[in-house]
């Protein structure tokens, strides 16, 4: 790929237009998005902690609670860059808005690691329910899920200290204004720093969740098409002559699609779709790991920078996404969260 051709894909007026287009959309979604996951975090607030998987639903709502914020602070930021962009540099500000981007950027890909790792417990969660069904609770208790929810924030910020100690603002004569501002600064490595977290945190654990989360949910649909199946078969009758050749059998499933057909079976069918959801909304950020891995200059500084913040903001959009439709996913599924939702709403 060649600087030229990179320009027939997005010109400067068109990266312009494009940036305008994800600030307002992004501006939106973050909106809803603070609003939706702070009704969810007050919801399960109002639920009780009685349960792992109540105390991880919460978990996750704050995370992208606090995820959606910085991102409205990333498009706040972002739309008087775009200002700056669409008039040439005739409107400019003190401080780089690139600046102030970058920095709630970093702060929004360092939280944004908490509904992963989150969603990722959840499946688990999910599968042993179905595997384990009589040892489920005991396994995520609520004391032990409150600890690897504090692990998960721990480690979350921890592994990113790396990136903020390698940037800062400088004050520095832009040519492009003609006057001397605040201008974001890298330390010297910063590119080794952040090419072995990207490796490291990002990359491994994006690809290490989507694996785990399916393989969950290949388990667990499993499972519910054998349930299903053999209620219907007990129902009509069918093992009436096979009852006691495989009565250990049927009794084990039959423990296991008792437990399905209750709070259980909704819980699966709720965190199944917020799976599938986050699925769809983590790939696009493998495929940009995937594509600065092999195209060097794919990134901020690169020669290719305008179709890499193209590509990034694209993927913000799909995540901003995953967290609005989650409160949609809860009130349907969990019927303890919608009686809760609506005494306090």
């Amino acid at each position: 790929m060649n600087s030229s051709f990179v320009q027939i894909l997005v010109t400067q007026n068109e990266f312009v237009t494009l940036m305008g287009l994800f600030t307002c959309v992004d501006m939106v979604l973050s909106l809803m998005g603070i609003v939706t996951n702070a009704v969810n975090t007050k919801t399960f607030l109002a639920m009780g902690a009685d349960d792992g998987v109540t105390v991880s639903f919460l978990y996750l709502s704050a995370s992208e609670l606090m995820c959606c914020l910085a991102a409205l602070g990333q498009k706040i930021s972002m739309a008087f860059w775009v200002t700056e962009l669409a008039t040439d540099y005739e409107t400019w500000f003190f401080i780089n808005p690139y600046v102030v981007n970058a920095f709630f950027g970093n702060i929004r890909a360092c939280l944004f690691e908490i509904p992963i790792l989150t969603t990722t417990y959840l499946s688990l969660a999910k599968c042993m329910c179905v595997v384990k069904p009589l040892s489920f609770k005991s396994m995520f208790s609520v004391s032990r899920t409150q600890r690897i929810m504090a692990g998960v924030c721990v480690f979350s910020v921890l592994t990113y200290v790396p990136i903020f100690a390698t940037m800062g603002t400088t004050v520095e004569f832009d040519l492009k204004v003609n006057r001397t501002r605040h201008m974001i600064w890298f330390a010297p490595g910063r590119d080794l720093v952040k090419a072995v977290i990207s490796t490291t945190r990002d990359t491994i654990s994006a690809i290490g969740s989507e694996v785990i989360v399916s393989i969950c949910l290949m388990i667990v649909t499993k499972a519910l098409h054998r349930s299903v199946r053999l209620r219907a078969q007990l129902k009509n009758g069918t093992f009436s002559g096979k009852i006691n050749q495989r009565k250990s059998s049927l009794d084990c499933d039959d423990k296991i699609s008792h437990k399905l057909s209750g709070k259980e079976l909704q819980i699966i069918k709720q965190v199944a779709l917020i799976s599938v959801i986050f699925i769809a909304g983590n790939t696009p950020k493998i495929i940009v790991f995937l594509g600065v891995a092999f195209v060097p200059d794919l990134s901020p500084l690169g020669r290719y920078r305008n179709l890499y913040d193209v590509i990034i903001k694209s993927r913000e959009l799909s995540e901003l996404m995953t967290s609005v439709v989650n409160i949609f996913i809860y009130y349907k599924f969990n019927s303890k969260f919608r009686q809760c939702c609506r005494a306090l709403f």
